[in-house]
């Protein structure tokens, strides 16, 4: 759900104000009052939501959202509200942008009037930090040189954010680590195409990140797009590794460097990926999964699995595909 700390919701409005807005047809109630955008999976009767991936059916059907934006073929439930269009993904930038103007490109302008002046020694900042006076950060908290904490940032305890580090839109537990370079809360790359034409998609999203998380260098975090980016206890992640809007990363997670997790991937307990993996979006992969270095993740994994190659597949196959390849090309030379 979006969290209104951080953006502000021009809302509520009526179904018809939205649609005068966008060129849609609509089935449905003309009487609908819409407060809210939502992901479908968290979507109430007071939200409007989109729907144009059919992995998302099954979640689709279940939904309990006011308004769903979908193609002509999905709108088939007489006792549910549709706008109908071409595009959902589109459309639904059209409207997030009505409901939240402001987040299409955050303000990053700050007064020296804005700075947090701390009338206490429980936390310290270094020189040239700046700590915006809405954030809030706990005990023995310490945040390096030139490194900027946003407005309404929440850090907790005994927390270590290096230099040149940026954290917006962001709440963060006990005892986190975040090395030099890393930035957290920037924009997930969302854009949605029509007639060669690209709409930024608000991402009016956060980054959770749980206790006792270690993060790298020059790493980046992008928040959620509508539900939010969550890194949860007790994982370690290397230098220079990118984790996209809406990932989920389970608990006891180790991620080498270089790594690339595109968005909406769901990541379980205990999973191993060596450097230089990348994962397509909207993947699930199960707990205790350990993946080899410089694969390429494009389906689901289920639980207990080693996987390696591209397209990554359980590592002993991989193996012996590799085997036979080279013993191929050794004939084929002969």
């Amino acid at each position: 759900m979006v969290d209104h700390k951080f953006y502000k919701n021009y809302g509520p409005f009526k179904i018809q104000e939205i649609l005068d807005k966008i060129n849609c047809d609509y089935a449905g109630n003309t009487k609908a009052i819409i407060q809210d955008i939502s992901p479908i999976e968290l979507a109430s009767k007071k939200h409007i939501t989109f729907f144009n991936n059919k992995k998302y059916l099954n979640i689709f059907e279940k939904s309990n959202a006011g308004v769903f934006i979908v193609q002509k073929e999905y709108a088939v439930n007489n006792s549910k509200n549709y706008i109908i269009t071409d595009n959902p993904y589109y459309t639904f930038a059209e409207i997030a942008k009505i409901f939240y103007p402001d987040s299409v490109y955050p303000n990053y302008n700050f007064s020296p009037k804005e700075i947090l002046k701390p009338n206490h020694n429980e936390i310290t900042l270094s020189v040239n930090a700046y700590v915006h006076k809405t954030a809030k950060l706990g005990k023995d908290t310490v945040v390096g040189a030139n490194s900027i904490i946003g407005p309404n940032v929440k850090i907790g305890k005994n927390c270590k954010i290096g230099d040149n580090v940026s954290i917006y839109f962001a709440n963060i537990e006990d005892n986190v680590v975040i090395s030099s370079g890393t930035k957290v809360g920037s924009d997930g790359f969302g854009f949605a195409i029509k007639n060669n034409k690209f709409l930024k998609i608000p991402q009016v999203g956060r980054v959770i990140i749980k206790k006792n998380v270690e993060i790298g260098a020059n790493c980046c975090i992008d928040r959620g797009s509508a539900g939010d980016t969550i890194i949860n206890e007790n994982c370690m992640l290397d230098n220079m590794v990118h984790i996209a809007h809406n990932v989920e990363l389970g608990e006891n997670c180790i991620l080498a460097a270089q790594i690339g997790i595109s968005g909406s991937t769901k990541i379980g307990n205990n999973v191993t990926l060596g450097g230089q993996v990348g994962i397509a979006g909207h993947v699930k992969i199960g707990n205790k999964v350990t993946i080899a270095a410089k694969s390429g993740v494009i389906g689901n994994i289920n639980d207990n699995m080693v996987f390696g190659g591209y397209p990554a597949q359980p590592i002993k196959k991989w193996h012996r595909e590799t085997i036979y390849l080279r013993n191929q090309l050794k004939k084929n030379e002969k």
